[in-house]
């Protein structure tokens, strides 16, 4: 029966006639005459169905206190179980399929065991005092058929040893109006302290961090992104910043980066081009109120502690490549050089290879064109066990209203919509071969009023195209697709890579931060997903079907998702950045959530793991004392190899605590530890029994 707006209900009749099916009604024992909230199991020759007995559901609807199951060819019941809400359980054998069961609650039947769950992996941890607080700003004012808010999109995190006692810290992000911070390491807590140079420019929305020693004195100094929409093109606080470390002490540097005033996003520091200090790449996110225009993106090459941009001399296209989500510096042809790899909003990854200093795109020749989506970051590891490095991104997924593929991409289009001639946005979907909107007649009309004289009922507005609605308009707009909205794994075959969605669970919401690590110890990589985006238009809501996943890796590319139950993990907030640190002195791998106009999540991990972790940490001479583009191979006796990079920054809005680290499998031991540092040199070391620890002067 449905209940149709302005329309008469409807009665539709099953008039199905060549399977079979069973219905259970239940009395209870107590008040709750009915049952509600009981679990019944039904077990057939065919396989398994559980259903909860709840009367509400979907929108203002209450059905039948009955449970149905659909038998298929099934004649016959093995097994049918009741758990009631008391806890006592009752079980039926052999019924008969195409009946209706009654089943009253014994009070005499045996209450069930609950289940005996082992220890999670990970335990949550007390956040740290304060939090990230966004102030009220209406995206859609501005642009009122914007697919999602933009103003939303930080916090940031990244971890570097800001006061040298050899601990990493902790900086996080701060919206517009709000100081970012750091959080110092100590005893196991993260301490926030008040530092006068971030407290100066809480006007300014930061978006990804990164730690690197800028000026080639030792120490961390700290870059940070300015973005976000609440201000104009070309604002004065859309200037980046970079605070140098003076004795543990942050000041601003007033002359050391160009005057750019670009809202970007990602950050991500290397020595590109081999003089020995970290040069950085710098993506634009969005011009404020002109989405879906991409601001400039650059490359800042690193002169004696001065950053000048040279995109436009050593990488030709980087500049306007799109709207920059995620980056990093790996080496994705293992040729020993830093290449760059860049995620994009409506967009492929793009790779970037390094020629002797000079970056020439390479995105068609590694096969990276094949898709187009809604990335938001990207993750580079070795996950299929061969030596070189694959990439994770991270997409929109599944559980949202839109839907890509090859053949019917999601568009958007931005251009003079309208009879003012204003650059307005339409989305677009395909039904079939047919283009049709998809934001609606009121929405549609309030930004374009013309469309209401045009169209006077939502039936009329609903049998119309997007060529019939927008005409010639939507030929001369610019035209935006994407093909996926997965989250995926592009597998490194050789140089050229091939794509492969993860896991449903991955798909359950929008993934931002990323984490690879080995979190079991089980010599295989796994990977930790940042879930959920709370900042679409209103018509779409918020994309909350994720608690953050564990996906345990198999060491071929392929994964399983890990229940909640038996990771630990459990962040149903507007999770951001992701960062792998250690927050409690063991060797084993904590997790730090960013979540965004909320409190950071920090999850350490319980030492539960099948084998035992191993770090690696190194320290690199002054203009890269974290040896960030480092190559470190862990050899183990009986010869197998494991391979990991130094990054500085990658995911989404995130940097890690810059050690290495890999999981020792039960019956595994290490050998010895390979490493090739960034200027292109390679030691050996012995390995300890947890770990090594490599300096080069």
């Amino acid at each position: 029966i449905t209940n149709d707006f302005e329309a008469p209900p409807r009665l539709y009749r099953n008039r199905t006639a060549r399977t079979r099916r069973l219905r259970v009604k239940l009395v209870s024992a107590d008040a709750n005459t009915a049952g509600i909230g009981a679990r019944v199991t039904v077990v057939t020759p065919t396989g398994a169905q559980v259903r909860e007995l709840a009367l509400s559901g979907g929108f203002m609807s209450q059905s039948e206190p009955l449970l149905h199951f659909g038998l298929g060819e099934d004649a016959t019941v093995t097994t049918l179980t009741v758990r009631w809400p008391s806890g006592r359980e009752q079980s039926f054998s052999n019924l008969a399929a195409d009946m209706l069961y009654t089943v009253r609650e014994l009070p005499t039947a045996p209450r069930a065991e609950p289940p005996q769950l082992p220890p999670a992996l990970f335990v949550a941890a007390a956040s740290p005092p304060g939090r990230h607080e966004e102030r009220p700003y209406d995206d859609f004012r501005r642009e009122p058929l914007l697919p999602n808010k933009l103003s939303t999109l930080g916090p940031g995190l990244a971890w570097g040893d800001v006061d040298g006692d050899g601990d990493a810290d902790l900086w996080q992000g701060g919206a517009a109006g709000q100081a970012g911070r750091v959080l110092l390491s100590e005893g196991g807590q993260l301490v926030p302290r008040q530092d006068e140079a971030l407290v100066a420019d809480a006007a300014a929305e930061d978006m990804g961090g990164v730690f690197l020693d800028a000026d080639s004195d030792g120490d961390l100094d700290l870059y940070v992104v300015s973005g976000g929409v609440e201000l104009e093109p070309g604002s004065p606080l859309l200037r980046d910043r970079l605070y140098l470390n003076d004795g543990g002490k942050l000041t601003r540097a007033s002359k050391a980066l160009p005057d750019l005033r670009d809202s970007g996003g990602p950050v991500a520091a290397a020595d590109f081009d081999g003089d020995g200090d970290l040069d950085l790449f710098v993506g634009g996110r969005v011009v404020p109120g002109r989405y879906p225009s991409a601001p400039d993106s650059r490359l800042l090459k690193n002169e004696k502690g001065t950053f000048t941009d040279v995109t436009d001399l050593l990488a030709s296209g980087l500049r306007t490549a799109g709207m920059a989500t995620g980056a990093l510096w790996s080496d994705a042809d293992g040729d020993g050089k830093l290449d760059l790899l860049v995620a994009y909003e409506w967009g492929p990854v793009r790779l970037w290879r390094n020629a002797g200093g000079k970056l020439e795109e390479a995105t068609r020749d590694a096969g990276l064109d094949a898709h187009h989506g809604w990335n938001n970051g990207v993750i580079g590891a070795d996950f299929d066990g061969d030596g070189d490095v694959d990439y994770v991104v991270a997409g929109f997924g599944h559980n949202l209203k839109y839907h890509a593929s090859d053949e019917h991409p999601a568009v958007l289009y931005y251009g003079p919509f309208g009879t003012g001639g204003a650059m307005q946005l339409v989305e677009a979907k395909y039904s079939d071969d047919t283009l049709l909107p998809v934001r609606g007649l009121s929405c549609s009309s309030d930004a374009m009023p013309e469309i209401r004289s045009r169209y006077k009922t939502f039936a009329d507005f609903a049998r119309a195209t997007a060529h019939d609605i927008y005409g010639d308009a939507l030929d001369k707009a610019q035209r935006f697709e994407a093909d996926t909205l997965d989250t995926g794994i592009w597998l490194n075959q050789g140089g050229r890579f091939t794509f492969q969605p993860l896991p449903r669970m991955a798909q359950a919401a929008p993934v931002f931060g990323m984490a690879a690590v080995d979190v079991d110890a089980d010599g295989k990589l796994d990977l930790v997903l940042a879930q959920n985006f709370f900042g679409p238009q209103r018509e779409t809501g918020r994309m909350d079907g994720g608690v953050s996943v564990l996906l345990r890796g198999h060491g071929d590319g392929t994964f399983t998702a890990v229940p909640p139950t038996e990771s630990g993990l459990l962040v149903p907030e507007d999770a951001k950045a992701l960062t792998v640190a250690d927050l409690d002195g063991d060797p084993w791998p904590d997790l730090a959530f960013a979540v965004n106009d909320g409190p950071i999540k920090l999850y350490r991990h319980r030492g539960l793991g099948l084998g035992k972790p191993y770090a690696v940490r190194l320290k690199g001479p002054a203009g890269n004392p974290a040896a960030v583009g480092a190559r470190v191979e862990l050899v183990l006796k009986g010869g197998a190899r494991r391979v990991a990079w130094t990054q500085a920054g990658s995911g989404y809005l995130s940097q890690d605590d810059g050690r290495v680290r890999f999981g020792l499998g039960s019956g595994e031991e290490p050998e010895s530890v390979n490493i090739r540092w960034p200027d292109g040199q390679v030691t050996t070391h012995p390995a300890g029994a947890d770990g090594v620890e490599a300096t080069r002067s």
